[in-house]
Order: C-alpha cells, then sequence, then structure tokens
C-alpha cells in the first residue's frame, strides 16, 4: 500500500517507502464515522465498458461520493498477466481513457475514483494516470493497495514461488486503510473481490468494524448488486415480445449506470437518475442478485459470507429500490481467500466462412470435411481436438437439425476452433482454412481466422 502525488507538472512522493500488511483482518482501532450516508457510483461494470456512461452518471448524480471501475475478470487478469510477459504493460491500457474523459469532473467534485485497472502491474498503472493529470494540469493524489507477495498458499509446488503468475482475490480492507492513511483522489488496486471495491468506501465513511457483520452483509449485497454496472438498470434484460422485460430503443440507447445510497445502519437504496432510460426494479435486481453466485446461502467474500436468502426488493419510486435481508452466514468470514495461477493451455486457431443460397448447408459441410480430411492427412489423429458449427443453422443447439425444414437456410456461416498443444499445428489449421476460397465449394467468402495463445486459470 502506497500513495503518490502530483501538484501542477511536478511530482512527488512523500509517504517513503511502500507499507506490506498480511491478509488477516483486524478490528480497527476507534473507526470514525465520516457520514451518515454515502453515495456510491459503479462506472464500469467490466473492462469493455463505456467510459462515456460514467461521465454521465457523474454529470448527472451530484451526490456521488465515490466512482468505482471494475474492470477486472478472470480472463481480463489472464491477458494482463499474459501481456506484461512480452513486454505489455500489464494493467488495463484503457486506464489513459478513462481518466482522461473522468479526471477533471471527479476533481472538481470531490469524487474519489476507485478502480482495479491496475491488474498485474498497479504501479504502471499509477504512474500512466500521474501522466494523464499533469497533462490535464490537475493535482492529484494516486493510492496503491495490491497484492505484494505470496506466502503461503495450497499451490502446487511448481507454482508457489511464482508470484507474479499468481493472483488472490483481496477484500475491502486495504482499500480502507489506503482512504484512511492517504485520502486519496484515486485508488488503483490489483485483483479485489468486484463487492469488496465497493465495501472499502463503506466501512471508511460510515465507521464500520470488521466485526460488525450486518452492516458488511448489506455493505456486500449493496456491491454485488452494483458490480455488473448496467446489468441492474436494464442491460442484459430488454427481450421485445416479452411484457415485462420490452422497453424502447431509446431507453436501452440511454441506460444508466447505478448507484446505491447506504446508511450507517446499513440501509441499501440502490438507484438510477431520475432522467434516464433503462429500467430499475425487484426483477432487474432479482436477475442480478443470483448473478454469478453458486449457492445464495453462501456467498463468499474475503469480508464476510453472505445469506441472501432473505433479501427483499422493495420498489420506493420508479427509479430507487430498497434492499433489505442480507445477513452473515453462521461461519461469518471464509478460512482462506481466493486464489488464481494461470498455466499456458496451448493454442487455439479458429475459421469462419459464409455460405448463402441454395444448397449452403451442404456446401458448408463439404468445407468442413475438406478442412478435417486436409489436417489429418499431415497430422494424423488430429480432429479429435477440432470442433465444428454452422452459425444460424445450429451453433446455439437449440433445435434439431435432422429434419429438411431445419436445414433450409440460406445465410450461414461455418465456424471451425481447434485447440492443440503445439503452435505449428495451430498455424497449420488456420491455412488450411484459408485454403478454402480456392479449393472448397462454390461461393464462399467473408473468411476470418485468427490464432490465439490460451492461458488456463486455475
Amino acid at each position: 500500500m502506497e500513495a503518490e502525488s502530483l501538484t501542477g507538472t511536478t511530482e512527488w512522493r512523500d509517504y517513503g517507502k511502500e507499507e506490506i500488511h498480511d491478509c488477516v483482518i483486524k478490528l480497527r482501532p476507534n473507526p470514525q464515522r465520516r457520514k451518515n450516508e454515502v453515495f456510491i457510483g459503479c462506472g464500469a461494470g467490466f473492462g469493455g465498458d463505456r467510459p462515456m456512461a460514467a461521465l454521465k452518471l457523474l454529470q448527472r448524480v451530484k451526490e456521488l461520493d465515490y466512482l468505482v471501475l471494475e474492470c477486472l475478470a478472470e480472463r481480463t487478469l489472464a491477458e494482463h498477466y499474459r501481456s506484461m510477459t512480452s513486454g505489455g504493460k500489464g494493467y488495463d491500457p484503457r486506464i489513459s481513457e478513462w481518466m482522461q474523459l473522468l479526471l477533471p469532473l471527479a476533481v472538481e467534485r470531490g469524487v474519489c475514483i476507485i478502480t482495479n485497472m491496475g491488474a498485474k502491474n498497479p504501479c504502471g498503472a499509477r504512474n500512466e494516470v500521474l501522466r494523464i493529470a499533469s497533462r490535464l494540469g490537475i493535482s492529484i493524489t494516486v493510492g496503491l493497495a495490491y497484492q505484494h507477495k505470496v506466502l503461503k498458499s495450497d499451490l502446487k509446488d511448481v507454482l508457489r514461488d511464482d508470484d507474479a503468475d499468481v493472483s488472490v482475490y483481496l477484500g475491502a480492507a486495504p482499500i480502507v486503510e489506503c482512504l484512511e492513511r492517504y485520502r486519496p483522489n484515486i485508488v488503483i488496486t490489483s485483483r479485489v473481490a468486484d463487492a469488496s471495491l465497493f465495501l472499502g468506501p463503506m466501512v471508511y465513511e460510515l465507521g464500520w468494524n470488521w466485526d460488525e457483520t450486518k452492516m458488511l452483509a448489506q455493505g456486500s449485497l449493496a456491491g454485488h448488486l452494483l458490480e455488473c454496472g448496467c446489468q441492474l438498470t436494464g442491460g442484459y434484460y430488454m427481450h421485445p415480445g416479452d411484457k415485462y422485460r420490452d422497453m424502447s430503443f431509446q431507453d436501452l440507447l440511454d441506460l444508466s449506470l447505478p448507484f446505491v445510497e447506504i446508511k450507517y445502519d446499513g440501509s441499501v437504496c440502490v438507484a438510477k437518475d431520475d432522467s434516464s432510460g433503462g429500467l430499475l426494479n425487484s426483477s432487474t435486481c432479482a436477475e442480478q442478485l443470483l448473478y454469478e453466485v453458486g449457492d445464495p446461502g453462501k456467498y463468499i467474500t474475503p469480508d464476510v459470507i453472505v445469506d441472501f436468502q432473505d433479501v427483499v426488493f422493495q420498489p420506493m419510486s420508479k427509479n430507487k429500490v430498497l434492499c433489505t435481508g442480507a445477513k452473515p452466514h453462521v461461519q461469518v468470514i471464509p478460512d482462506m481467500l481466493l486464489l488464481l495461477a494461470s498455466k499456458d493451455h496451448g493454442w487455439k486457431g479458429w475459421g469462419e466462412i459464409s455460405y448463402g443460397g441454395y444448397e449452403c448447408v451442404n456446401r458448408a459441410e463439404a468445407a468442413e470435411f475438406l478442412v478435417r480430411s486436409w489436417m489429418e492427412e499431415i497430422h494424423p489423429g488430429v480432429n479429435k481436438h477440432i470442433i465444428s458449427y454452422i452459425i444460424g443453422l445450429d451453433s446455439l443447439k437449440t433445435m434439431t437439425t435432422d429434419n429438411k425444414d431445419a436445414r433450409h437456410c440460406e445465410d450461414i456461416r461455418l465456424r471451425m476452433d481447434g485447440l492443440f498443444e503445439e503452435e505449428e499445428i495451430a498455424v497449420q489449421f488456420t491455412r488450411e482454412f484459408t485454403a478454402l476460397y480456392t479449393n472448397g465449394p462454390a461461393g464462399g467468402g467473408g473468411v476470418r481466422f485468427a490464432l490465439d495463445h490460451l492461458t488456463q486459470l486455475d
């Protein structure tokens, strides 16, 4: 944990060397209640979210105290590690775009930004944010809360000492300590559990302690509801023809990112801006509540294990929902933290080609037959590593394709994927697929192909 400040165009560091703490949660000595209620917005729910939506939330909701950018998942974590090992940045490169857009208004309004865009290189992310602030002429302090070293785990021996390749899901405590010590404008983290990104500022502002598990449960409920951004307010929900989920294209265009109003007694209201589109009600809340939850009675976070089974959503207005009923599980806190270790998972080659008109399905099947035969000729037995499907016919496996009517398509696309241990075979697969242009059935077009080095997370 550390912080660095920038004033004008002069960069300086006045907090000395980094502070290293273990992950054992210790009670806060005399925690102070700074606010009776705190407003926290979700500015991003995944790495591909929209910065303009976050800016609109900042512009529209004047009460915001914090804006959380949740941009890191298992897949993106592996990608950032792979990037760093090949000379890349190791942090989310879009942090420049986000900060260029959000910093001026956030600093003007006194809104603290918390983000896990530091990924595998929080220090590099900090330096980039300071560079952006300098260019904008803005004075800021950037705090870091990140994994330093893994000293004890149940990992296999081959991975135990490889800290660069291991990521622990941290809880809210490092964020709370960072806020207490440095009062930063921005907090950049490594992998922190999604709900904990939101719980941190709640604990800090509302004066909660780590043994107030009812408050932590309600705070974690709020964080879990907000962590996927617009998924709470109508995104990934609209369905024409369903009277409960239909909305106009314009409403979908003007989705509002959500925010939460949480009080010191643990009462939680999730909300969206009154002038926005989208939808916020009991159904959208219930859908998000169950997202990525294996056991609703035992939702495990690093800070508290939460029982969601008695959660109730009560609409207070068109754009505001009261959320009650989250409580600590009987176990209260987990015995261990979740740890991810990445390892090589081989090479993936894939290709796509379109066919249309009369007997296009048969032509696509002929193309599949050719690619498989060419590959088998060069690498016998390789077909067991290749899968194929026809987009527009059977790619979603929602219907049987045995009858003639199902096969009567006039616009389809063949997709083939191969997973191989050796890069050379994956390259060969993409070459054989491309050969369909002049060696395959008539009317093929729009060939696309690619080669990916895959990482598996344990």
